[in-house]
């Protein structure tokens, strides 16, 4: 009997909080000369306004520094080219980005070679991708783990 009691008290208990118990008044919009209350779904009418960002001046010399230093992220990308020939490496990345503008080509020097890597691609997926697509015109292409570039933003011009 006693845990019936406690059982219908706690039931009515919840049922008392999960009522809401606080009244707002509904928001008011004015069309021209009326005023008359917001649906709960109507969008209020922003006005424009002012931002004012309060910050300590060492955040803003930080975020110069980091903007100042590269900043190296580790993918993937295809080379293309390895030999000793400094100007067959470049005939090649030319070749390359004449037919491929819209992928970097990188050439680096690791003595006695030189060698044209192309892509900046983050995951190993997109460079078997590129190899795949690059390999009827570059037969000894392969996939290498590399530093790449930051994408770089829609609409951002450098």
């Amino acid at each position: 009997m006693r845990t019936t009691f406690l059982f219908i008290a706690s039931l009515a208990l919840m049922g008392l909080r999960a009522q809401d118990t606080t009244r707002t008044r509904p928001t008011l919009l004015q069309y021209g000369s009326r005023t008359v209350p917001a649906a709960a779904d109507t969008p209020t009418i922003q006005q424009p306004g002012d931002v004012v960002i309060h910050q300590d001046e060492r955040i803003t010399k930080l975020m110069e520094r980091y903007a100042t230093h590269k900043h190296a992220l580790k993918g993937y990308r295809v080379q293309i080219f390895l030999g000793s020939e400094r100007e067959k490496a470049r005939e090649m990345r030319r070749t390359f980005l004449l037919k491929h503008p819209d992928i970097g080509g990188y050439e680096s020097y690791l003595a006695p070679n030189f060698r044209i890597r192309v892509g900046d691609l983050r995951t190993r997926l997109e460079a078997e991708k590129l190899r795949h697509e690059l390999k009827a015109e570059f037969p000894g292409c392969y996939i290498v783990p590399d530093e790449i570039e930051m994408p770089r933003l829609a609409g951002v011009r450098q």
